[in-house]
């Protein structure tokens, strides 16, 4: 995705508004290396040597080719953490845990005629890995940790652990888009403003990570805005909303337009700036003033 890093204007809101060193060339490898993998990675101990000083944090998983990467997963982080006690890793563990069920769940399904002994362990693993995540599921249950209490929430719709994640989700204690889009939807009838604030907030959280832009943000802006008669910034996230999907039908565009009379062209500046800023990572509802809109 092409990324845009020009300044944001903002000529177009007093309309709006009115109307509504030097390295030796033998270094430079190392030095790249260390910098592409990091020191911690450089000098991790691999699964293998792990499994030979800890064999408690291998015994439950399978030993075949399957799910190799979920199963490396579980296994550095029973290492990474072994001395924490703390309930933030947790949730990482309750989340590879299910990756890596879903995976030997249906590697289980597989049958050997000759090689027997694999099938056996892969639904040995199958078994164990239920019963550590469930285990785990109940020792969380009353966590006060905010992502703890969003999986809680998430996976068992559990409404004390739905409170805790509401309460640290407002307080802004998360990084990553998808925590405030959830807390939207549960917002979204009882207060629309706050809703619409959690997903500036979600947007505003791509600049924390390295992942796709969820366009499905700025179509619950669009909802929300025509559900609260705000024609003037439906207009606005449809168009952004059409970017996002590779849509190049405005009739909608038109219609609102047309029916409300509204100042698309300054709609339209706006809308780019919008999307601009979104795909540069740099939203900020404040610095472009849609807060107030």
């Amino acid at each position: 995705m092409k990324i845009f890093r020009k300044p944001l204007k903002t000529t177009i809101y007093d309309n709006l508004f009115s109307k509504f060193s030097t390295f030796k060339p033998a270094t430079l490898p190392v030095f790249s290396l260390v910098l592409l993998t990091g020191c911690g990675d450089l000098f991790a101990p691999s699964v293998k040597s792990i499994c030979e000083d800890y064999p408690h944090f291998c015994a439950d998983l399978n030993t075949d080719g399957w799910c190799r990467a979920e199963r490396s997963d579980i296994i550095r982080h029973r290492f990474d953490y072994k001395d924490d006690k703390s309930d933030r890793p947790k949730y990482d563990l309750l989340i590879n845990y299910e990756k890596y069920q879903s995976c030997i769940s249906k590697a289980s399904q597989i049958e050997y005629i000759k090689y027997r002994e694999k099938e056996f362990a892969r639904k040995d693993a199958t078994v164990s890995i239920n019963k550590a995540l469930k285990q785990l599921q109940w020792q969380t249950k009353n966590s006060p940790d905010p992502y703890i209490s969003y999986y809680q929430w998430s996976r068992f719709g559990n409404e004390a652990a739905k409170g805790r994640f509401i309460a640290a989700a407002k307080q802004g204690v998360f990084t990553e888009p998808k925590y405030y889009s959830d807390l939207a939807g549960i917002l979204i009838d009882e207060d629309p403003r706050a809703a619409r604030d959690a997903l500036f907030m979600a947007l505003s959280q791509y600049a924390n990570v390295d992942q796709e832009i969820d366009g499905h943000i700025a179509s619950m802006l669009m909802t929300l805005s025509l559900d609260t008669e705000n024609y003037r910034m439906a207009y606005v996230w449809t168009k952004v909303t059409n970017h996002f999907a590779n849509n190049i039908n405005n009739a909608q565009l038109l219609a609102l337009g047309q029916q409300y009379a509204l100042p698309v062209d300054i709609l339209d500046r706006l809308a780019g700036e919008i999307t601009d800023a979104i795909e540069a990572r740099e939203f900020d509802a404040k610095t472009l003033k849609i807060d107030r809109l």
